[in-house]
Protein backbone atom coordinates (compact mmCIF):
# COMPACT_ATOMS: atom_id res chain seq x y z
CA UNK A 1 0.00 0.00 0.00
CA UNK A 2 1.22 3.47 -0.84
CA UNK A 3 0.89 4.54 2.76
CA UNK A 4 2.69 7.81 3.11
CA UNK A 5 1.31 9.50 -0.01
CA UNK A 6 -2.08 8.90 1.53
CA UNK A 7 -0.60 10.25 4.78
CA UNK A 8 -1.44 7.07 6.61
CA UNK A 9 1.14 5.14 8.57
CA UNK A 10 0.68 2.65 11.35
CA UNK A 11 3.31 4.40 13.50
CA UNK A 12 1.55 7.76 13.44
CA UNK A 13 -1.59 8.30 15.48
CA UNK A 14 -1.82 12.04 14.83
CA UNK A 15 -1.07 13.76 11.52
CA UNK A 16 0.04 17.37 11.27
CA UNK A 17 -0.39 18.25 7.61
CA UNK A 18 0.85 21.25 5.68
CA UNK A 19 0.52 22.38 2.08
CA UNK A 20 4.02 23.74 1.71
CA UNK A 21 4.43 26.40 -0.96
CA UNK A 22 6.66 25.12 -3.75
CA UNK A 23 8.90 28.18 -3.47
CA UNK A 24 9.88 26.83 -0.05
CA UNK A 25 9.90 23.19 -1.15
CA UNK A 26 12.26 23.95 -4.04
CA UNK A 27 14.20 26.66 -2.22
CA UNK A 28 17.42 25.54 -0.61
CA UNK A 29 18.33 27.19 2.68
CA UNK A 30 21.72 28.94 2.38
CA UNK A 31 24.37 28.14 4.99
CA UNK A 32 22.38 25.18 6.38
CA UNK A 33 25.02 22.71 5.18
CA UNK A 34 24.05 19.13 5.97
CA UNK A 35 22.00 20.05 9.05
CA UNK A 36 18.46 18.70 8.77
CA UNK A 37 16.93 20.70 11.65
CA UNK A 38 16.41 23.99 9.72
CA UNK A 39 14.30 22.14 7.12
CA UNK A 40 12.23 20.50 9.86
CA UNK A 41 11.82 23.86 11.60
CA UNK A 42 10.55 25.64 8.50
CA UNK A 43 7.88 22.94 8.11
CA UNK A 44 6.77 23.35 11.73
CA UNK A 45 6.66 27.16 11.49
CA UNK A 46 4.71 26.93 8.23
CA UNK A 47 2.15 24.69 9.96
CA UNK A 48 1.84 27.16 12.86
CA UNK A 49 1.46 30.02 10.36
CA UNK A 50 -1.39 28.20 8.56
CA UNK A 51 -3.08 27.76 11.93
CA UNK A 52 -2.42 31.14 13.58
CA UNK A 53 -1.20 33.68 11.03
CA UNK A 54 2.26 35.21 10.69
CA UNK A 55 2.60 36.21 14.38
CA UNK A 56 2.24 33.58 17.08
CA UNK A 57 3.63 32.31 20.37
CA UNK A 58 4.76 28.76 20.94
CA UNK A 59 6.17 27.08 24.02
CA UNK A 60 9.64 25.58 23.83
CA UNK A 61 8.12 22.31 25.03
CA UNK A 62 5.66 22.21 22.12
CA UNK A 63 8.35 23.24 19.64
CA UNK A 64 10.69 20.48 20.80
CA UNK A 65 7.85 17.97 20.54
CA UNK A 66 6.95 19.11 17.01
CA UNK A 67 10.60 18.81 16.01
CA UNK A 68 10.88 15.37 17.63
CA UNK A 69 13.53 16.60 20.07
CA UNK A 70 13.68 15.15 23.58
CA UNK A 71 15.86 17.40 25.76
CA UNK A 72 16.11 21.02 26.89
CA UNK A 73 19.72 20.76 25.79
CA UNK A 74 18.40 20.79 22.20
CA UNK A 75 17.28 24.42 22.61
CA UNK A 76 20.67 25.64 21.42
CA UNK A 77 20.23 23.60 18.25
CA UNK A 78 16.85 25.27 17.75
CA UNK A 79 18.42 28.73 18.16
CA UNK A 80 21.02 27.85 15.53
CA UNK A 81 18.30 26.63 13.16
CA UNK A 82 16.31 29.84 13.74
CA UNK A 83 19.36 31.93 12.78
CA UNK A 84 19.73 29.84 9.62
CA UNK A 85 16.09 30.54 8.63
CA UNK A 86 16.81 34.25 8.87
CA UNK A 87 19.01 33.97 5.78
CA UNK A 88 17.22 35.90 2.98
CA UNK A 89 15.29 34.17 0.21
CA UNK A 90 14.84 35.85 -3.17
CA UNK A 91 11.56 36.02 -5.09
CA UNK A 92 10.69 37.94 -8.27
CA UNK A 93 7.56 39.52 -9.73
CA UNK A 94 4.65 39.79 -7.32
CA UNK A 95 2.53 42.57 -5.85
CA UNK A 96 2.36 43.89 -2.30
CA UNK A 97 -0.30 46.32 -1.02
CA UNK A 98 -1.15 47.47 -4.51
CA UNK A 99 2.44 47.90 -5.69
CA UNK A 100 4.35 45.71 -8.15
CA UNK A 101 7.52 44.14 -6.79
CA UNK A 102 10.20 43.17 -9.28
CA UNK A 103 12.51 41.48 -6.75
CA UNK A 104 12.70 40.88 -3.02
CA UNK A 105 15.43 39.57 -0.75
CA UNK A 106 14.02 38.82 2.70
CA UNK A 107 14.08 36.07 5.33
CA UNK A 108 11.16 33.71 5.81
CA UNK A 109 11.54 34.09 9.57
CA UNK A 110 11.55 37.76 10.47
CA UNK A 111 11.98 37.53 14.26
CA UNK A 112 12.09 35.09 17.17
CA UNK A 113 12.06 36.42 20.75
CA UNK A 114 12.28 34.67 24.10
CA UNK A 115 11.34 37.17 26.83
CA UNK A 116 12.84 36.94 30.30
CA UNK A 117 9.46 36.91 32.08
CA UNK A 118 8.09 34.19 29.82
CA UNK A 119 11.27 32.30 29.05
CA UNK A 120 9.40 29.07 28.38
CA UNK A 121 7.70 30.72 25.40
CA UNK A 122 9.01 31.77 22.00
CA UNK A 123 7.43 34.68 20.12
CA UNK A 124 7.61 34.19 16.34
CA UNK A 125 7.04 36.60 13.48
CA UNK A 126 7.20 35.49 9.84
CA UNK A 127 7.92 38.20 7.28
CA UNK A 128 4.60 39.52 5.97
CA UNK A 129 5.94 40.61 2.57
CA UNK A 130 7.57 37.23 2.02
CA UNK A 131 4.30 35.47 2.88
CA UNK A 132 2.43 37.63 0.37
CA UNK A 133 4.99 36.73 -2.29
CA UNK A 134 4.53 33.03 -1.50
CA UNK A 135 0.73 33.31 -1.72
CA UNK A 136 0.99 34.62 -5.27
CA UNK A 137 3.24 31.80 -6.44
CA UNK A 138 1.10 28.88 -7.56
CA UNK A 139 1.64 25.35 -6.39
CA UNK A 140 2.18 23.52 -3.13
CA UNK A 141 3.42 20.18 -1.85
CA UNK A 142 1.31 18.26 0.70
CA UNK A 143 3.49 17.05 3.56
CA UNK A 144 3.07 15.46 6.97
CA UNK A 145 5.23 16.98 9.71
CA UNK A 146 5.08 13.71 11.63
CA UNK A 147 6.56 11.87 8.65
CA UNK A 148 9.13 14.61 7.93
CA UNK A 149 10.40 14.58 11.50
CA UNK A 150 11.24 10.88 11.35
CA UNK A 151 14.19 11.66 9.10
CA UNK A 152 17.62 11.86 10.71
CA UNK A 153 19.51 12.91 7.58
CA UNK A 154 19.08 15.83 5.22
CA UNK A 155 19.52 13.40 2.32
CA UNK A 156 16.38 11.51 3.31
CA UNK A 157 14.22 14.54 4.04
CA UNK A 158 15.13 16.54 0.94
CA UNK A 159 14.72 13.57 -1.43
CA UNK A 160 11.39 12.82 0.27
CA UNK A 161 10.16 16.40 -0.24
CA UNK A 162 11.40 16.37 -3.84
CA UNK A 163 9.59 13.07 -4.39
CA UNK A 164 6.34 14.43 -2.96
CA UNK A 165 6.73 17.56 -5.07
CA UNK A 166 7.24 15.76 -8.38
CA UNK A 167 5.41 12.50 -7.76
CA UNK A 168 2.92 12.84 -10.63
CA UNK A 169 5.28 14.63 -13.02
CA UNK A 170 4.60 13.37 -16.60
CA UNK A 171 7.59 11.77 -18.32
CA UNK A 172 8.63 10.00 -21.52
CA UNK A 173 9.65 6.77 -19.83
CA UNK A 174 6.16 5.34 -19.74
CA UNK A 175 2.89 5.52 -17.85
CA UNK A 176 3.07 4.70 -14.17
CA UNK A 177 6.72 5.69 -13.76
CA UNK A 178 7.73 8.96 -12.11
CA UNK A 179 11.14 10.53 -12.64
CA UNK A 180 13.07 13.69 -11.79
CA UNK A 181 16.65 14.53 -12.82
CA UNK A 182 19.13 16.63 -10.85
CA UNK A 183 22.69 17.73 -11.60
CA UNK A 184 25.54 17.37 -9.13
CA UNK A 185 25.44 21.12 -8.46
CA UNK A 186 21.68 21.05 -7.83
CA UNK A 187 22.04 18.18 -5.37
CA UNK A 188 24.92 19.93 -3.60
CA UNK A 189 22.61 22.93 -3.11
CA UNK A 190 19.80 20.68 -1.92
CA UNK A 191 21.91 18.79 0.60
CA UNK A 192 24.21 21.65 1.64
CA UNK A 193 27.26 19.72 0.44
CA UNK A 194 30.21 20.48 -1.84
CA UNK A 195 31.05 17.13 -3.40
CA UNK A 196 33.15 17.09 -6.56
CA UNK A 197 32.41 13.58 -7.82
CA UNK A 198 29.30 11.51 -8.48
CA UNK A 199 30.50 8.63 -6.28
CA UNK A 200 30.87 10.88 -3.21
CA UNK A 201 27.36 12.29 -3.32
CA UNK A 202 25.86 8.93 -4.34
CA UNK A 203 26.79 7.54 -0.91
CA UNK A 204 24.65 10.24 0.71
CA UNK A 205 21.83 9.65 -1.77
CA UNK A 206 21.83 5.93 -0.97
CA UNK A 207 21.59 6.72 2.74
CA UNK A 208 18.61 8.95 2.05
CA UNK A 209 16.84 6.36 -0.11
CA UNK A 210 17.35 3.69 2.58
CA UNK A 211 15.89 6.05 5.17
CA UNK A 212 12.85 6.74 2.97
CA UNK A 213 12.34 3.00 2.52
CA UNK A 214 12.49 2.43 6.29
CA UNK A 215 10.17 5.29 7.23
CA UNK A 216 7.63 5.26 4.41
CA UNK A 217 7.97 1.76 2.95
CA UNK A 218 8.33 3.32 -0.50
CA UNK A 219 11.13 2.38 -2.88
CA UNK A 220 12.92 5.04 -4.97
CA UNK A 221 15.83 4.23 -7.26
CA UNK A 222 18.64 6.48 -8.47
CA UNK A 223 21.32 6.18 -11.14
CA UNK A 224 23.72 8.56 -12.86
CA UNK A 225 22.95 9.21 -16.54
CA UNK A 226 26.32 9.67 -18.27
CA UNK A 227 24.77 11.26 -21.36
CA UNK A 228 22.72 13.88 -19.49
CA UNK A 229 25.31 14.26 -16.70
CA UNK A 230 22.48 14.08 -14.17
CA UNK A 231 21.24 11.82 -11.39
CA UNK A 232 17.88 10.29 -12.29
CA UNK A 233 15.45 9.41 -9.48
CA UNK A 234 12.54 7.14 -10.39
CA UNK A 235 9.59 5.42 -8.71
CA UNK A 236 6.36 3.59 -9.45
CA UNK A 237 3.39 5.94 -9.60
CA UNK A 238 0.16 4.90 -7.97
CA UNK A 239 -3.11 6.70 -7.52
CA UNK A 240 -2.42 9.55 -5.12
CA UNK A 241 -6.09 10.18 -4.36
CA UNK A 242 -8.04 7.03 -5.33
CA UNK A 243 -11.31 8.38 -3.93
CA UNK A 244 -11.11 11.76 -5.69
CA UNK A 245 -14.21 12.28 -7.84
CA UNK A 246 -13.37 15.68 -9.33
CA UNK A 247 -10.29 16.79 -11.30
CA UNK A 248 -7.38 17.47 -8.95
CA UNK A 249 -6.71 20.93 -10.41
CA UNK A 250 -10.33 21.99 -9.63
CA UNK A 251 -10.04 21.38 -5.88
CA UNK A 252 -8.96 24.90 -4.90
CA UNK A 253 -11.54 26.42 -7.23
CA UNK A 254 -14.28 24.31 -5.67
CA UNK A 255 -13.16 25.34 -2.18
CA UNK A 256 -13.33 29.04 -3.11
CA UNK A 257 -16.75 28.48 -4.69
CA UNK A 258 -18.00 26.66 -1.59
CA UNK A 259 -16.83 29.44 0.74
CA UNK A 260 -18.35 32.16 -1.47
CA UNK A 261 -21.73 30.40 -1.54
CA UNK A 262 -21.89 29.38 2.13
CA UNK A 263 -23.52 31.62 4.68
CA UNK A 264 -22.78 32.15 8.38
CA UNK A 265 -19.35 30.56 8.22
CA UNK A 266 -17.13 31.24 11.22
CA UNK A 267 -13.53 30.84 10.07
CA UNK A 268 -10.71 31.35 12.56
CA UNK A 269 -7.90 30.66 10.10
CA UNK A 270 -8.67 30.72 6.37
CA UNK A 271 -5.56 28.71 5.31
CA UNK A 272 -6.28 26.08 7.95
CA UNK A 273 -9.98 25.94 7.00
CA UNK A 274 -9.14 25.51 3.31
CA UNK A 275 -6.69 22.74 4.14
CA UNK A 276 -9.40 20.90 6.11
CA UNK A 277 -11.80 21.18 3.17
CA UNK A 278 -9.09 19.97 0.79
CA UNK A 279 -8.53 16.87 2.94
CA UNK A 280 -12.27 16.12 2.98
CA UNK A 281 -12.43 16.39 -0.80
CA UNK A 282 -9.42 14.12 -1.43
CA UNK A 283 -10.72 11.56 1.06
CA UNK A 284 -14.24 11.79 -0.38
CA UNK A 285 -15.93 12.83 2.87
CA UNK A 286 -16.92 16.33 1.72
CA UNK A 287 -20.68 16.85 2.28
CA UNK A 288 -22.70 17.67 -0.87
CA UNK A 289 -19.62 17.56 -3.12
CA UNK A 290 -21.79 16.79 -6.15
CA UNK A 291 -24.17 19.67 -5.51
CA UNK A 292 -21.42 22.26 -5.11
CA UNK A 293 -19.30 21.00 -7.99
CA UNK A 294 -22.29 20.78 -10.31
CA UNK A 295 -23.27 24.27 -9.23
CA UNK A 296 -19.77 25.50 -10.07
CA UNK A 297 -19.98 23.97 -13.55
CA UNK A 298 -23.50 25.22 -14.22
CA UNK A 299 -23.41 28.75 -12.84
CA UNK A 300 -19.81 29.72 -13.42
CA UNK A 301 -19.15 27.91 -16.71
CA UNK A 302 -22.67 27.34 -18.10
CA UNK A 303 -21.95 23.63 -18.56
CA UNK A 304 -24.12 20.53 -18.25
CA UNK A 305 -22.44 18.42 -15.49
CA UNK A 306 -23.99 15.18 -16.77
CA UNK A 307 -21.85 15.43 -19.91
CA UNK A 308 -18.67 15.30 -17.82
CA UNK A 309 -19.39 12.26 -15.62
CA UNK A 310 -17.65 8.97 -16.44
CA UNK A 311 -18.03 5.97 -14.11
CA UNK A 312 -19.09 8.19 -11.23
CA UNK A 313 -16.19 10.64 -11.60
CA UNK A 314 -16.07 14.07 -13.21
CA UNK A 315 -13.64 14.58 -16.08
CA UNK A 316 -12.11 18.00 -16.57
CA UNK A 317 -13.45 20.63 -18.93
CA UNK A 318 -12.17 23.59 -20.90
CA UNK A 319 -14.37 26.64 -20.71
CA UNK A 320 -14.33 30.33 -19.87
CA UNK A 321 -15.98 31.49 -16.69
CA UNK A 322 -19.09 33.60 -17.15
CA UNK A 323 -19.19 34.88 -13.57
Amino acid sequence: MFKYLMIVHKKFKTQLKINKNNVLTDGYIPHARKAVLPDKLINVLYWKYEENGNKFTISMTELRKLLNLKSIKDDERIYTAIATLQTPLQIKNFSYKGKDVEWISAPFLSRAVRWTKTKKMLEIEIDDMMLEALKQKAGYTPLSIIVCNQFKTKYGLKIYEMFMRYYNLPNKKGKGIGTISKSLNQLNEMFGTSYKTQSEIKRGIDRGLSEIQKITEESISCFYDMQENKFVFSWNQKSKYPKLRIPFKRIDELIDWYISKSKNLIIKSLPRYKQALRTKITEDIFDDLDNYYRGLMQHRYNLDPDQYVVDGKYIDFIAKAIA
